[in-house]
């Protein structure tokens, strides 16, 4: 069934974006140069279908995910990246008490998977035995607690009800508490993808309860690592999901597992050693920082550095040796984004690239530029930093994260026009966001490199799926909204097959020795991740893809024109092995563009 034409009209419906991404605070880490960095290199491939299949059609064959171990050592082969093979992997074994009839869970394909969704765990169809009861915090032979904590401080908009302002200091049991007419849509939301995993994966005879807590308004680190000990001394989760708009998420998670308690809220370029303070308890889809940067620094570096200018909006500059600017955020509520950037430039200097000059600016996930709570203005600084860099001669812009748009309009005012490059932040990406830049800046002079996967009609995703599979009486509208969102969806999957993989003894280390078993097979589907965990590791993504902002584009998923346009139909890449030349070696006119709106209103 085709949504396009339905999809295009909500686009509509959403205003400029608010601009808001996790903004989190962090102690100050020393880190390694990206080019130090182990890169995962896996040499398995399986061939993946890009579109899941329809009604009771078998799905495509899934990707590393689907040859899954249950229970497997933490310490497995991770493929090149770890001198072994994903192939001298053991077979899963299969759970005490688990069996084949009767079927008591809708697995599909060949071989089965608990879902449609290529990244779901291997079937397990049954179970019927000893579950060992309480496990560990949070678990019961019956339950287990899983918390999901979010802002308060503002509207999801446009949803099929307006502008819905969240609650404040608010709890939802969303087993206990029966449904309101007047829930927020998270809760709406979340109810469904409660019902999706409880029903679809295979928890041994446990339900998944899912509570809900909006925070109050007044955000600090003391507020947090408050708003922290009163969720454990009031609900006492297995796992916790934290969304947070305002910063210093770090106290928030960091209180949370000093308690023991595990976190699968996605994190935006977070340091390895983060995840390593608390081993096993800390897990992200997103890669870390040193993983990211060190396929963004390989692209700039093979693909970039090495050549002379070939895409600039500055006629006279074509064809001249590449002159580099660095551009990079110093945004006192977004530290990641700068610790992104220092492990980028020193890669980039580590391979021969110069920087003639380095601009900062201080706001970021902004489209305007201007943060309200602080009075802090990119304007100024997006004036100052283009005269500079057209004043050094700078031919080639290094971004390194961080949204905004008020460089891409002051070059423009004064006929400066460089190359772009620029690595993703999960706002960068969004088709609306990019038509948001100055398109004369923009159109045809920039390139980002994306964890992200080529996306599609997100009305005929697995996300879309999942949720009205768990209330078919959702608005469509709102399904839509929160899946350009993601977040949800793609977090709970991680923790569902955590759940799944670790078998009916549900303890922090089975669920690593579980998660660490996936084997190292890269995808090469364009709609697909490659994701695993080497040994000390625990975010999920590998690789990333190469895309070019095409401001003219008819965009098959909105009303209005622009889009980024994957290159190499949507190929995903691992440090170390982009294709050689010159970026416009790999781009291509007909490159398909991306249905990832960007963060629609405001983010989760």
């Amino acid at each position: 069934m085709s949504r396009g034409p339905r999809s295009r009209d909500w686009a509509r419906r959403y205003p400029p974006l608010a601009g808001a991404v996790l903004a989190v605070l962090v102690a100050v880490f020393v880190l390694p140069s990206a080019l130090n960095v182990p890169q995962s290199n896996p040499s398995q491939t399986l061939e993946f279908a890009p579109v899941p299949p329809e009604d009771d059609a078998p799905p495509p064959d899934s990707g590393n995910v689907e040859s899954l171990g249950l229970g497997s050592s933490s310490t497995a082969p991770a493929g090149d990246a770890a001198g072994g093979s994903g192939a001298e992997l053991p077979p899963p074994p299969i759970p005490d008490g688990a069996g084949t009839r009767p079927v008591t869970k809708r697995c599909v394909g060949d071989p089965p998977r608990q879902t449609e969704d290529p990244l779901s765990p291997p079937c397990v169809a049954h179970f019927e035995g000893d579950n060992f009861g309480a496990t560990y915090l949070g678990v019961t032979g019956d339950e287990i607690v899983v918390l999901i904590y979010t802002d308060s401080s503002i509207a999801d908009s446009v949803t099929s009800r307006g502008a819905e302002e969240r609650p404040k200091d608010r709890y939802y049991d969303l087993v206990a508490d029966p449904p309101r007419e007047d829930d927020h849509l998270i809760v709406r939301g979340l109810r469904a993808l409660q019902n999706h995993f409880n029903i679809r994966y295979q928890t041994y005879e446990r339900r998944a309860r899912f509570v809900v807590y909006f925070e109050d308004v007044g955000v600090s680190p003391e507020s947090r690592i408050a708003d922290a000990k009163k969720n454990l001394r009031d609900v006492d989760p297995f796992a916790v999901l934290a969304y947070t708009r305002d910063g210093f998420q770090e106290e928030y998670v960091s209180t949370i597992a000093d308690a023991g308690r595990l976190n699968f809220g996605t994190f935006l370029s977070r340091p390895t050693d983060f995840y390593q303070r608390y081993p096993g308890l800390i897990w992200s889809v997103q890669p870390s920082i040193e993983q990211q940067a060190a396929i963004f620094v390989d692209y700039a570096c093979t693909k970039v550095v090495a050549y002379p200018v070939s895409f600039s909006g500055n006629e006279a500059d074509q064809g001249r040796e590449r002159v580099l600017g660095l551009l990079r955020a110093d945004d006192v509520q977004a530290p990641e984004i700068s610790q992104f950037s220092a492990v980028v430039k020193e890669g980039i200097e580590a391979c021969g690239g110069t920087f003639a000059h380095t601009g900062t600016y201080p706001v970021t996930n902004s489209s305007t530029g201007v943060r309200q709570s602080d009075g802090q203005n990119n304007e100024t600084h997006a004036q100052a930093n283009m005269a500079q860099f057209q004043a050094s001669g700078v031919t080639t812009l290094i971004w390194p994260q961080g949204y905004e748009t008020t460089h891409t309009k002051a070059g423009a005012r004064i006929g400066y026009r460089p190359e772009w490059v620029i690595a993703g932040d999960q706002q960068i990406e969004g088709y609306q966001t990019g038509g948001f830049q100055d398109q004369s800046s923009f159109d045809g002079h920039a390139w980002v490199v994306t964890p992200n996967t080529l996306a599609g009609d997100v009305a005929e995703s697995d996300c879309f799926r999942a949720y009205l599979e768990g209330n078919p009486n959702l608005v469509e509208q709102d399904i839509e909204f929160l899946c350009q969102i993601r977040t949800y969806y793609d977090d709970l999957r991680m923790l569902f097959t955590g759940i799944q993989v670790a078998g009916p003894r549900l303890t922090l280390a089975t669920i690593d020795q579980g998660l660490h078993a996936i084997p190292p097979v890269a995808s090469t589907d364009p709609a697909v991740p490659t994701c695993f965990f080497n040994p000390g590791d625990y975010t999920c993504i590998k690789d990333a893809a190469a895309a070019w902002w095409d401001g003219g584009a008819e965009n098959p998923y909105a009303t209005q024109p622009g889009c980024w346009r994957f290159a190499e139909g949507g190929l995903r890449h691992f440090a170390g092995n982009w294709p050689p030349g010159d970026v416009l070696e790999q781009r291509a006119p007909d490159d398909p563009c991306s249905g990832f709106l960007g963060p629609a209103g405001n983010f989760a």
